[in-house]
């Protein structure tokens, strides 16, 4: 009665019966594994990474940057001079833009009187996105510190700089007289 182990829980019995533990050859033993006590150094390094992206574009698009809504204000004015310009040419009426710091409004002439544009929708009354900008031109200002910027029937016509400036930028539109206006 000689027992021995061939192999893993399988036993070759005297007189030549095998004796086959069952839940060796089902796979249904239970195993015992190790369980891990915290994180790998690389899981730490990709959570930081990932926050790190996530709290870099979050912060961007949070805080506004008041030199990009500068610009962007004043590519709009260049633009609306540009088709106030044309406009004027094409309807054979001077139109003008008031501007002050906190706003512009477009005008057309009516005889002897300036009357604002109400009725269209591109050269509508328009607040800058920055409140206070301050405006300066190569032009004179009226007695309420606005600017007044007439656009004539001729397609030629005075050059003027319009300068609009924040506390910690400064941009300029420089109208050359013959329709070009250039954002600096």
């Amino acid at each position: 009665m000689e027992n021995r182990v061939v192999r893993n829980k399988i036993v070759i019995l005297d007189r030549g019966l095998i004796k086959i533990d069952i839940n060796c050859v089902f796979g249904t033993q239970k195993k015992k594994y190790k369980i891990p006590a915290g994180f790998t150094l690389l899981e730490l390094l990709i959570v930081i990474l990932i926050l790190g992206i996530v709290l870099t574009t979050t912060s961007i698009s949070i805080f506004q940057n008041d030199d990009r809504a500068l610009l962007k204000d004043t590519k709009r004015l260049a633009s609306l001079f540009r088709l106030a310009r044309e406009e004027a040419i094409l309807r054979n009426t001077p139109i003008a833009v008031k501007i002050d710091n906190s706003d512009y409004q477009f005008f057309t002439k009516n005889r002897l009187e300036w009357i604002p544009i109400e009725n269209d929708s591109l050269l509508r009354t328009r607040e800058f996105s920055i409140p206070n900008i301050s405006i300066s031109s190569t032009q004179s200002a009226n007695e309420k510190d606005e600017l007044m910027i007439i656009f004539g029937l001729e397609p030629v016509a005075q050059p003027f700089k319009i300068f609009l400036s924040t506390p910690t930028n400064r941009s300029s539109i420089n109208a050359d007289g013959l329709g070009n206006f250039h954002i600096y």
